[in-house]
């Protein structure tokens, strides 16, 4: 009782401490929830209805650095990210990167953004932030009008992570009919990213 005591109170530390975007606060449920492996997502709309915005917490059974290395090797993103055709690196070094991103989606709907992603690599966290960065000459319906987020790393042991992930996207103008691709660029998305993360992470 004690270990699961002080795995809550380490999950709750990690979440008010890196929860910045938005207060959030998770339910004790929760945390036990996270604790066990379960995926906890919270999203929400913002004033705009298509502007969505999610928290998602999950422990992985990884080391954080091999976490870290495995969302910035952007060249193999399209194995486990969903609707990732392919990327393009513009440039990267110890700092950050800066990526293109290229989505293929269903009924043939094409987007594509340009990312600024900065690394903050400290002894019990890694976290790697991302805004939307100008790509001059793109069609706004080819695009996403913004997006910014982050991955939060907590180091729990040598092969224990806590990961908060934060994403605010706004899809841009979305013609009638086509609301369904709001959640494939949110809350679907998401998950089947994390989930696939997870495992992949975990592989040995």
């Amino acid at each position: 009782m004690a270990a699961v005591n002080i795995w809550l109170l380490s999950l709750a530390l990690l979440f008010a401490s890196s929860a910045n975007a938005t207060t959030l606060t998770l339910s004790e449920k929760e945390l036990a929830q996270v604790d066990a492996g379960r995926l906890i997502i919270h999203a929400a709309s913002t004033k705009d209805s298509y502007v969505k915005e999610i928290h998602a917490f999950l422990r992985i059974n990884a080391p954080a650095e091999k976490v870290f290395a495995l969302i910035t090797d952007y060249a193999h993103l399209p194995s486990f990210m969903p609707h990732l055709e392919r990327t393009e690196v513009l440039n990267q070094d110890e700092t950050g990167a800066v990526v293109n991103y290229y989505l293929d989606l269903p009924f043939g709907v094409h987007k594509q953004y340009r990312l600024r992603l900065d690394y903050d690599k400290q002894p019990n966290r890694w976290r790697m932030s991302w805004h939307q960065w100008d790509w001059q000459g793109l069609d706004p319906e080819h695009t996403i009008a913004d997006t910014t987020g982050y991955w939060d790393l907590k180091v729990v042991d040598a092969q224990t992570t806590l990961l908060h992930y934060y994403t605010k996207t706004d899809p841009g103008h979305v013609p009638f009919g086509l609301g369904w691709i709001v959640d494939y660029l949110t809350e679907k998305t998401v998950v089947e990213l994390l989930e696939n993360t997870k495992a992949k992470a975990e592989e040995q």
